[in-house]
Formats: C-alpha cells, structure tokens, sequence
C-alpha cells in the first residue's frame, strides 16, 4: 500500500509540477549498474538469466534519483514478466548525441492492440497475470513520465517468440551544460 501511495503521490507531483528535477551531471553508466544490481538475486530466485552490457562513461544531465528508479522499474517488469527460464537483459549504449537504453526480456509477447496503451495509468493488458505478479499498473505510467521530463521517448516492441522489449532515448550531456 505504500508503494501504491507513493507512486500516485509521484504522478500527482509530476501532473502539477511541484517537483522538479534536481538536474545534475550523472553518469548514467554508473547509474545503471546501481538500479540493476538489486535485481540479480530476485532473477536468480525467480529463474531467470539477467545480462546486460553497459557501455561506461555516458553521462547525462539529470534527476539520479528518477533515472535510478526508472532503470528500476524496467528491469523490475523485464524479470517480472520474462517467464519461466526466461532470460532478461538491459544494454546502455551511446547512439549519435543520445543515450540508448534497451530492457528486454524472453516472456509472452504483449499483444499489438495493448502496446498503444501500455504505458496508461493503471492499464493491465492482462489483469490476472498483472494480479499474480504484483503491481497496480503504474510503473511504465512513471517510467513514461520520467523520460518525458527529461526531454526523452521510451517505446516498446513486443514479438511472438522473441520477447518485449522496452527502449528509451535520452540525449547525452555536454561540457557547456546544455544537451547535444
């Protein structure tokens, strides 16, 4: 229930804008290891094979508390949904002036008619499963904001047999304090 709390309490903050970023020079590298390190153990109790290959030293001008917790909640759905010995994966590579960071995982593809949706507040493309699993369906709603508010997209690809895959794009930070 705090969780719930505290995600809606995020939502209505970010909607009102009474939050702002406390933007600063982050490596989004180091960031990256430091949101997916806590999940290694729940994929290994949950069976799945967690890999990632991060690129080092890309920064970006942001909020580390929200690029933390949105790597987090990537991750989290990537080893939440990636089925029986799935495997999951995240990959932090630099593309161009931007920042690339793909979470994918091996389970059930999201049917083509709820990706459109998929990062509503509260949206579940399948209610029993999302029930199962935890969650109130408000974690791509956060994820989708937090990139938003850094000037970024995230997408997400799913394909039978293949997987999900979730991608965002953020710009990476330049010497002069200005995005590239």
């Amino acid at each position: 229930m705090k969780s719930l709390v505290e995600d809606l309490l995020f939502l209505a903050r970010s909607d009102d804008r009474r939050s702002p970023l406390r933007l600063q020079t982050v490596s989004f590298s180091d960031l990256a290891w430091e949101a997916l390190l806590p999940f290694e153990s729940v994929a290994f109790e949950a069976g799945v094979a967690l890999d990632s290959q991060i690129t080092p030293d890309l920064e970006l001008l942001g909020d580390p508390e929200q690029l933390r917790r949105l790597v987090a909640i990537l991750v989290d759905n990537a080893v939440k949904y990636a089925g029986p010995r799935g495997s999951a994966s995240l990959i932090l590579r630099p593309q161009g002036d931007e920042a690339v960071l793909s979470v994918h995982n091996t389970g059930e593809a999201i049917p083509p008619e709820h990706l459109p949706r998929l990062f509503e507040r509260f949206y579940r493309t399948d209610s029993d499963r999302a029930r199962s699993q935890g969650g109130y369906g408000l974690g791509l709603s956060i994820a989708k904001k937090i990139i938003e508010e850094h000037g970024g997209k995230i997408r997400a690809v799913s394909t039978e047999g293949v997987g999900t895959t979730m991608c965002f794009v953020l710009r990476k930070y330049k010497e002069n304090n200005v995005y590239e």
